[in-house]
């Protein structure tokens, strides 16, 4: 049996190598396929499935086994790259401010609370929240947020505090929620996002 070890690749590179370990076997020779990756592995079973064979997967951790026996010489759906999902773009909210909007600052710390306590009840979540100047306000001990915010970390959201403005406002002792972090990660989280929400 042919195995194909495609763990730590990215779509469509398993999809390729199962392409071309399928041209150097034979019909009714069975083929193995190793991946790590639950979109990869949904994509190459349906990639086999479409050229009319029956692929068996099991799992064992994070890691998927893939086995197949090659039906016919030529395939019916011969490119492969075309079955390739691309992953969900990830947003991102950046808080500039400790307040939402111009006009009346007290509608405004009332809006962006609002904002953030129902972050969770929005599909999907955000992957960062982002933090600077004014914005880490909400991050310090006396904020009413500081538990909301925690909560969304639990739920695998990142949230990044601007150190620089933390000693700037004098706050680095009070940052009671996210990492304090810098502005080149900041920037390479924003460079990095699908979409962000600015505030």
């Amino acid at each position: 049996m042919k195995t194909v070890d495609a763990k730590g690749q990215a779509c469509p590179k398993p999809l390729i190598m199962t392409k071309k370990a399928l041209s150097e076997i034979s019909p009714g020779e069975q083929l193995s396929i190793i991946i790590d990756n639950v979109t990869s592995c949904e994509n190459v079973i349906r990639f086999l499935s479409d050229n009319g064979m029956k692929p068996e997967s099991t799992q064992q951790g994070d890691v998927f086994t893939i086995t197949v026996k090659k039906k016919d010489q030529t395939l019916v759906q011969p490119d492969a790259a075309s079955y390739c999902t691309a992953p969900p773009k990830n947003h991102i909210i950046v808080f500039s401010k400790n307040k939402m909007g111009q006009g009346s600052d007290e509608l405004g710390e009332i809006l962006v609370q609002a904002l953030i306590n129902i972050i969770d009840e929005v599909t999907p979540l955000p992957s960062h929240l982002v933090f600077y100047n004014g914005g880490i306000f909400l991050t310090c001990a006396d904020s009413p947020l500081v538990e909301t915010l925690k909560t969304l970390e639990k739920k695998g959201v990142t949230i990044l505090v601007c150190g620089t403005c933390a000693n700037h406002f004098e706050k680095m002792e009070e940052i009671a929620v996210g990492t304090v972090s810098n502005m080149y990660t900041i920037l390479e989280t924003m460079t990095e996002a699908g979409h962000i929400i600015q505030l």
